[in-house]
């Protein structure tokens, strides 16, 4: 297994993913650390963690591309037969990594997933995200992907997900990370595997951890609107645009994104107290109109509570 941290200015949680993941064992072959040109001491944080444990392996991009081309700069220096995304702010549970490659084994999997957890840190207290994994083992088709990777579904956008990958059924297709995204890129390299026919199926047990945003470790500032322009792009692959299932359920996805978009727009707009700007997009924009009628109508609901 080769495990890939893309790390951005990681300095105060680079150490935690790291050793959640050299607690994994000895199926964790190698652990990459793609510093994304970071500007404060997050190298040397990786580089003494290297020199603690071999298995630890830093590469150093010369420019910030992303975490979708640090991920393929570590998926270029793989040598594990499995691949694995880390998140420099998240961590595994312990036994998450045995689970996971013994369950690709009895399913002749191309990519293997589980539940998460959301983590807050300043508390330290953790609760499991809502996930409609009910059986031992669900099977993952690209339809039964797009039907729950967007907020506002049924249950937490699976698109957040972080599987696992055979590394050869990658190279065979030569798969990688969209470099043009900069958010919302596991939910385009999962559909672009689904869509290369992978073998995709989850685990019933949470065994990622998943640092919440509200926690101000994120060093992304989420792009929604951007992740809009890429369902619309993606739209247009020939694999896809055919089936007029896949068609709706993305263009499902577009919509809530879209609304999700709209709902972060109108709530930094109203938390800065910019009046007139929250007015003029509230005219101009019909979703963020809506966010606004619904917080108020949630206060006055706290009010009359009180």
């Amino acid at each position: 297994m080769s495990v890939l941290i893309a790390a951005y200015n990681a300095t105060p949680f680079l150490e935690r993913a790291v050793n959640s993941a050299l607690a994994q064992g000895d199926l964790v072959l190698e652990i990459l650390i793609i510093d994304d040109c970071s500007t404060d001491a997050t190298h040397e944080v990786a580089g003494a963690l290297s020199r603690k444990d071999k298995r630890v392996v830093v590469v150093r991009l010369p420019k910030n591309g992303g975490p979708a081309e640090a991920r393929n700069a570590g998926l270029e220096a793989a040598r594990g037969d499995w691949v694995a995304i880390l998140d420099a702010d998240d961590a595994y549970a312990p036994g998450r990594v045995e689970r996971l490659v013994d369950m690709a084994a009895s399913q002749e999997a191309d990519i293997v997933t589980d539940k998460f957890a959301y983590y807050d840190p300043a508390s330290d207290t953790s609760w499991p995200a809502t996930i409609g994994f009910t059986k031992d083992v669900t099977l993952i088709d690209i339809e039964t992907f797009l039907a729950h990777a967007r907020p506002f579904g049924m249950d937490t956008d699976w698109g957040l997900l972080k599987p696992i990958f055979k590394r050869k059924f990658l190279t065979d297709r030569s798969l990688r990370y969209p470099s043009y995204s900069r958010h919302g890129e596991d939910f385009l390299f999962v559909t672009d595997a689904l869509l290369e026919g992978a073998r995709y199926v989850a685990d019933n047990a949470p065994g990622y951890i998943y640092t919440h945003r509200r926690s101000g470790w994120s060093r992304t500032k989420v792009n929604y609107d951007g992740q809009v322009d890429q369902s619309h792009r993606l739209l247009l692959d020939r694999r896809l645009s055919g089936n007029l299932k896949l068609v709706s359920l993305l263009k499902e996805r577009i919509s809530a994104m879209k609304r999700l978009s709209a709902e972060y727009k109108a709530q930094a707009l109203i938390r800065e107290r910019k009046l007139v700007p929250l007015a003029i997009a509230g005219i101009t924009d019909w979703r963020i109109a809506a966010s606004i009628l619904k917080k108020a109508k949630g206060k006055v609901t706290m009010a009359q509570a009180n």
